[in-house]
């Protein structure tokens, strides 16, 4: 026989706020909660805004579009939600949004060029390290601006996201090792740009 007492707090309820972002997509996904969507709504809308408002060259009101429309697809696609960890499944959303956005052939051709490792990921790491944005954030964000949106996008899934590589990979669908290599290229033509700063 089961105690009242014990049943009731195996059954407790938490509040919205306590639970993870896969419990409350599940919610979503299940029962078509509105109220744990709104609560995934409020607690990445503002770090998703700031994503599309650099990937589209700080315009504040296609930024908003593309964020409304992420929103949109999550809720739409609630019924074919896996399980999978909640973040990388937006940011998959936002990444092709932005892709649908940018799309021609100086983007797609710079997603599908293969490039050669020539250092190792170590190199990667310790430039991540030393990267230091604050002290030479006017030039580095010009220089951002100036990306090819292929590039603009890599950098800040990477170190303004401060996604890590496998999440990066299935955000780009694309493999651990190609993502690699693409970061390797996108530091050393940074460090290339940015060396009259000092040695970084």
């Amino acid at each position: 026989m089961i105690i009242p007492f014990l049943f009731n707090i195996r059954n407790k309820v938490l509040p919205l706020h306590k639970l993870t972002d896969e419990q409350l997509m599940e919610r979503v996904s299940a029962h078509d909660d509105d109220r744990a969507y709104d609560e995934l709504y409020h607690r990445h809308a503002r770090q998703l805004m700031g994503f599309f408002f650099r990937q589209v060259n700080r315009d504040e009101a296609l930024a908003a579009d593309l964020l409304q429309d992420a929103f949109m697809r999550v809720w739409a696609s609630r019924d074919t939600y896996s399980g999978a960890a909640f973040l990388t499944w937006l940011y998959s959303i936002a990444y092709n949004l932005c892709k649908n956005h940018f799309r021609h052939e100086a983007y797609v051709m710079m997603y599908e060029e293969e490039v050669k490792i020539t250092k190792s990921e170590e190199y990667v790491d310790d430039f991540e390290c030393q990267l230091d944005v604050e002290s030479f954030d006017e030039t580095l964000q010009a220089m951002l601006q100036n990306m090819p949106p292929a590039q603009r996008m890599l950098f800040s899934l990477r170190f303004e996201e401060e996604l890590t590589v496998p999440q990066i990979a299935k955000v780009l669908d694309i493999p651990e090792g190609t993502v690699k290599s693409r970061l390797h290229t996108l530091i050393v033509s940074l460090k290339n740009k940015l060396q009259h700063y000092g040695k970084l």
